[in-house]
């Protein structure tokens, strides 16, 4: 104690007021404090050595004090930070543009902040408002009552596909959308323009960055690692930016019921070049190299499932394997022409091609028993008595699908005295080839199910089928925006429509759309949105296939008419900045194609035999929770049913019935999910990321040939992941002039725990059979509570 001193004192600004949470440390050395409500400070420090106090604050000039003090000294500073900017005297802004509330936008930077098992643009947009998802594992998510092909995703204005042949999370892989070179991200959950294209649930439209100097980024954790760079030519005209990412969530994998050799391999290589021929043109390439490759080899499963008194054991005893690739090249070109400052035209082409092989024969020998609750009994928790039932399954796969997806378009828009027009033309070619051959056996204490009276083995979803299909799609899109301003406040029109044809079905479309925007002039802060228009889905692939693996040469697009109300108000509390969001929304489903959902697989019925409906309430709380940091909270509300021709259900005496409208297989009454970032007050380079994630049961059916929709509901998914970060090197870190560590802009390591509750999560039943025909559905439990560390590094 005696070769140390204290430093006190207060900070105020140049204008008297004193400064809370204001950052002092000691140059490097790992002490340092921060000041209280009232400004004040007190730190420990070295005795008899020269050191540097540094005290930063954000929107002040940081300041740097050499000190020495003798043993034992009190010394007193009160200390005067400068701002960065001289302060201006209190006025008002009115701004002259609507604030559009029909885009939600978000920071990039966030995507890597949330925890999670994979750091992904998707994940962080699965916590948005309308948004849902079941599975931690899949970047898939549903929207609204859509599913996961009613999405659309662009990157620079390009459609970005997804494989077809991917049936569970765990074999998905890394997503297109790179978050290291992801300059913006825009969503809409519904009632989006005319400029969009024909989906009907949302779209993700993300622009990449368009560097101006040098940067570098790397991370490693035990998942994942990735590394991107960036920069451009010392005249400008030429920028890069290339990314590379790898991953394996084999470690993820090892907390699944199911044990075994689990060998996924993930990579993917992007890159973006850009070159300035002129001030008037510029070309653009983009690159996307994806392979992902699954390689299983199951051991065993054990599931217990029940209720505490009536508990079950499934297990089962694997021989086999299962090898799957998917790889995936995209390749875009783009031309921009900006004649003058009021018109500019964008000439795109790209070419999309994906190569999938899934391949598997896994034979499994299971037994479903009791488990003795009774405490008093000495085997206790332990499967007993005979088995309830017992079987062997084979489960056969050799399929193989190539597609390829070419296009062109032009695009343009022109802005004059208080309006924009935009317009674009689109040909695409579609080229897949499917080769099918999949089937199943089940057999129940020696009887194979289905069991044929004249003893031959019957096999269970059969496909055996080779599908080659060559088609050509036209569309084209006009719209225009209005600005008009009036006493009583500005609104902002949009109006456009959507045409399409498909020679495959020779079918034409035509989708007007309409968004209105208002500010009122006596209430500032507030936003008001009435969207409205229709949404054609014209069928890809695989809705056109459908469960014994045939093509329907006659079906036809379907239709949503979205109708959306909602508003925005902008507010202050604590002196930090806040937004509430809501939207109330009614979407008119006609021709739908039904479908079934097994994990993250969708098989269609491919025929138009369905109509519905979807309509729900979406909020969202944003803002600075803390201070300088982003978190919110968003809350839907939403039902979605729907009618399909011939389907039946059974009544309470076991007769069969119409089914009447019946919960579509997206049906998440309440979805309601978090993102929340704290700090430590007196040092802030400890930080805290919580994501939060609770949503209420999805419907499933038995598996069943006929129109028997016979419907319960899963589990509610709860799922808590939480991260600790440190940042070990900042801006204003100091090394040496030939230490290598001196271009880093900044270093952080976290610890993150995924699933902090440790709750079982069912994403889909396994159904198996007993002698007399029994159904027994047995979950299948998504991941169990996991640690992660990471290391984020900036250049």
């Amino acid at each position: 104690m005696g070769q140390q001193a204290h430093v006190e004192g207060f900070l105020r600004n140049t204008g008297g007021e004193v400064l809370e949470f204001v950052n002092l440390s000691l140059e490097d050395r790992p002490l340092g404090t921060s000041t209280d409500d009232e400004g004040f400070f007190r730190l420990r420090v070295p005795a008899a050595e020269e050191i540097v106090l540094v005290i930063s604050h954000l929107g002040y000039r940081t300041k740097h004090i050499p000190l020495q003090l003798a043993p034992g000294e009190e010394r007193r500073l009160d200390i005067t930070l400068e701002p960065l900017m001289q302060a201006l005297p209190d006025f008002e802004v009115r701004d002259r543009q609507v604030l559009s509330t029909d885009v939600m936008k978000i920071d990039p930077r966030l995507s890597t902040a949330l925890p999670g098992p994979s750091s992904s643009v998707e994940r962080l947009i699965q916590t948005l408002p309308g948004v849902a998802s079941a599975s931690e594992l899949s970047a898939q998510y549903s929207v609204r009552g859509g599913n996961f092909d009613e999405n659309l995703v662009y990157v620079n204005g390009i459609e970005i596909y997804r494989p077809f042949l991917v049936r569970s999370g765990q074999q998905e892989g890394l997503s297109f959308l790179n978050p290291d070179m992801v300059e913006s991200i825009s969503f809409s959950a519904g009632g989006f323009n005319a400029m969009y294209g024909d989906k009907m649930a949302s779209v993700l439209d993300i622009t990449y960055k368009e560097p101006d100097s040098f940067g570098a980024s790397f991370s490693l954790s035990l998942l994942e690692g990735s590394l991107h760079m960036e920069g451009a030519s010392g005249n400008q005209r030429l920028s890069y930016l290339v990314g590379f990412r790898y991953k394996s969530n084999q470690y993820l994998l090892g907390t699944l019921d199911t044990q075994g050799d689990y060998r996924p391999s993930f990579s993917d290589i992007q890159a973006l070049m850009r070159y300035r021929i002129s001030d008037r043109w510029s070309l653009s390439l983009l690159g996307n190299f994806n392979d992902n490759s699954y390689r299983f080899r199951p051991d065993v499963q054990r599931t217990r499932f029940g209720t505490i008194t009536e508990v079950r054991e499934f297990t089962v005893f694997f021989n086999g394997r299962e090898v799957n690739r998917f790889t995936t090249t995209t390749a875009a070109l783009s031309a921009d022409f900006q004649p003058s400052d009021d018109l500019s035209m964008q000439f795109i082409t790209s070419l999309f091609q994906s190569d999938e092989r899934e391949n598997f024969d896994v034979l499994g020998q299971y037994w479903l028993h009791r488990v003795e609750t009774d405490f008093g009994q000495d085997d206790f928790g332990q499967p007993t008595g005979e088995p309830l039932g017992v079987g062997t399954f084979l489960n056969h796969a050799r399929n193989y699908l190539n597609a390829i997806v070419w296009n062109a378009e032009t695009k343009g828009s022109w802005q004059g005295n208080g309006h924009e027009l935009r317009w674009g033309i689109k040909y695409q070619y579609e080229d897949i080839f499917d080769r099918l051959s999949e089937w199943s056996l089940v057999d129940s204490a020696g009887y194979s199910l289905p069991r044929d009276p004249s003893d031959a083995i019957l096999l269970q979803d059969t496909l055996n089928t080779r599908i080659n299909l060559q088609s050509n799609r036209f569309s084209a899109f006009i719209q225009n925006t209005w600005a008009i301003q009036r006493g009583h406040g500005r609104y902002e029109l949009t109006a456009g429509a959507r045409m399409n044809y498909w020679d495959f079905n020779q079918q034409w479309l035509f989708s007007p759309r309409s968004t209105l925007l208002y500010k009122p002039e006596i209430w500032p802060r507030w936003t008001f949105r009435a969207s409205a228009g229709m949404y054609h889905q014209p069928p890809f692939y695989r809705e056109l296939r459908n469960m014994q693996g045939a093509l329907n040469p006659g079906i036809r697009a379907q239709e949503s008419i979205h109708l959306v109300l909602g508003s925005a108000f902008h507010f202050t509390a604590w002196e930090r900045p806040f937004q509430f969001t809501g939207e109330v929304y009614y979407k008119h489903l006609d021709q739908l194609i039904p479908y079934q959902v097994d994990n993250v697989r969708i098989r269609y019925y491919a025929d138009n035999i369905s109509k519905g409906y979807a309509m729900g309430l979406d909020l969202k709380i944003h803002g600075e929770f803390v201070p300088g940091v982003d978190s919110w909270a968003s809350l839907s509300v939403m039902q979605t049913k729907e009618k399909i021709e011939g389907a039946l259900i059974n009544n309470p005496d076991g007769e069969l019935v119409s089914a009447g409208y019946i919960p579509r297989p997206t049906d998440q009454r309440l979805n309601f999910s978090m993102f929340f970032q704290d700090f430590l007050p007196r040092n802030p380079s400890y930080q805290v990321q919580l994501g939060f994630f609770y949503s209420t049961g999805l419907p499933f059916w038995p598996p069943t040939d006929n129109m028997v929709m016979n419907s319960g509901r899963l589990p509610s998914y709860q799922r808590v992941d939480i991260g600790f970060s440190k940042q070990l090197i900042s801006h204003q870190t100091r090394f040496a002039e030939n230490n290598p560590l001196r271009f880093m802009e900044s270093l952080w390591i976290t610890a993150e725990v995924f699933n902090l509750l440790e709750n079982n999560n069912t994403i889909s039943y396994s159904w198996v059979k007993d002698v007399e025909n029994q159904l027994f559905a047995i979950p299948n439990y998504l991941t169990s509570r996991l640690v992660n560390v990471k290391l984020i590094a900036r250049i």
